[in-house]
């Protein structure tokens, strides 16, 4: 029996192309781009580790070269007034720079302020970097936002929002521990420079990310005072001003109350980053559930959360690095519900041609509480170190009433 062997095809089979080697005219194969949401996060995560790896050091430092603890929150919330103040105006900014101009000038600035920062002694010099470093930080997370919303669908805005503050959140994990370490080594002015280093290693993922030129005149248009005439909106503000208040309280003076326990700056970087560790873990859950449940079921179990394990610090008389540990797990885990969850119901809430506006407004709304508390906290600090945590409370419950309210109407627009 004979078998007919199968005649060669005429056309040359895919191996064939494959292993045949190009063309020397012929251009050279697209290469891989690198996801535009793992840009966005890169972003996010150096212009937010340019802070994170000073905030442990910030207070100590001041402490070391002569302010009180009273005096060392006053000093603390001029950045974030300046910060907040420049945040209501940054819609138009960025119709004046274009939304790539903003951000890099806010991130150079921020590298050069970080310098005069860490040599500032006086207390009008130590003011005026504070406030100097607040107005540059304040011209870059609203437009990145805002970019961050400019990417999504509706309904995976969530998500999107979560793989962003998931990989901002992790300079919550490093930078602590990483400024802690440099400033035990080198000195405090180290995480200061450090961070001015992180600063610039932004600009080149800003450039990728955005375009050249200003946006048309109606994108920027709206004012915060719009923005903030919407009651939903207003009242998310509210809530978060007062979450952002507690949370101000908690980051000056934790690592004051720490070092009282004879404890050292690395003992408080350890605690920031075990706290940004939990902060960080929850955000891409925390986009999903947005989606999938309604972002307003989030805000206040984070509130509610954060008022609860304030005054557990003064309360149990915590003394140790394992409990320092364990309290600022908790805090981190409580809290990493709210930036997802806010920015997601604020994206919901407005056209895409008010995003930057208010992501501005957002933003204004946490940084002017970080004015606040310390403020506040300092204030309460006259009567105690320990006095600042108790004050937690009544603002956790001022922002739970406002929230029993104000998260059934931000449902019904999300």
């Amino acid at each position: 029996m004979s078998v007919k062997r199968p005649r060669p095809s005429p056309h040359p089979s895919t191996t064939q192309l494959a292993e045949r080697p190009p063309h020397p005219g012929s251009p050279a194969p697209a290469k891989r781009r690198i996801p535009r949401s793992l840009l966005l996060g890169a972003g996010g995560f150096f212009g937010a580790i340019s802070w994170q790896v000073v905030l442990p050091v910030l207070p100590l430092h001041l402490s070391k070269i002569g302010y009180t603890p009273s005096q060392v929150g006053a000093l603390v919330s001029l950045l974030s007034l300046a910060m907040g103040l420049v945040e209501l105006h940054v819609g138009h900014i960025v119709g004046w720079f274009g939304r790539r101009g903003t951000l890099l000038g806010g991130l150079a600035a921020n590298a050069a302020c970080m310098v005069f920062l860490a040599q500032a002694r006086a207390a009008a010099m130590v003011g005026s970097a504070l406030a100097a470093v607040g107005v540059a930080r304040a011209t870059f997370w609203p437009p990145l936002h805002a970019t961050v919303a400019d990417t999504a669908s509706e309904e995976a805005r969530g998500q999107a929002f979560g793989m962003f503050w998931f990989w901002t959140s992790i300079s919550y994990l490093s930078g602590p521990i990483i400024g802690g370490v440099i400033a035990a080594r080198y000195g405090d002015p180290a995480a200061f420079y450090l961070g001015a280093a992180f600063s610039l290693l932004a600009i080149p993922v800003v450039i990728t990310v955005t375009r050249p030129g200003r946006p048309p005149s109606d994108v920027t248009a709206a004012g915060a005072a719009g923005v903030l005439g919407d009651p939903a909106i207003l009242k998310l503000c509210l809530i978060n001003s007062l979450y952002y208040t507690m949370t101000g309280i908690w980051m000056t003076f934790l690592p004051l109350y720490i070092a009282r326990q004879r404890l050292s700056v690395v003992v408080v970087g350890w605690v920031l980053t075990v706290q940004g560790l939990t902060y960080a873990l929850v955000q891409i859950p925390t986009g999903r559930l947005a989606d999938r449940w309604g972002a307003h079921r989030l805000v206040l179990p984070a509130v509610i959360g954060r008022a609860i394990i304030s005054p557990l610090v003064p309360f149990f008389h915590l003394h140790t690095q394992a409990a320092f540990i364990v309290i600022g797990a908790l805090y981190g885990l409580a809290g990493g519900l709210i930036p997802v969850a806010c920015t997601t119901l604020m994206a919901r809430m407005v056209p895409r041609d008010k995003y930057t506006t208010a992501m501005g407004v957002y933003n204004a709304s946490g940084d002017l509480a970080f004015f606040v508390g310390p403020l506040i906290g300092g204030a309460a600090a006259l009567l105690g170190i320990w006095a600042p945590f108790y004050l937690c409370v009544p603002i956790g419950v001022a922002g739970v009433l406002i929230g029993v309210r104000g998260m059934a109407s931000g449902a019904t627009r999300s």
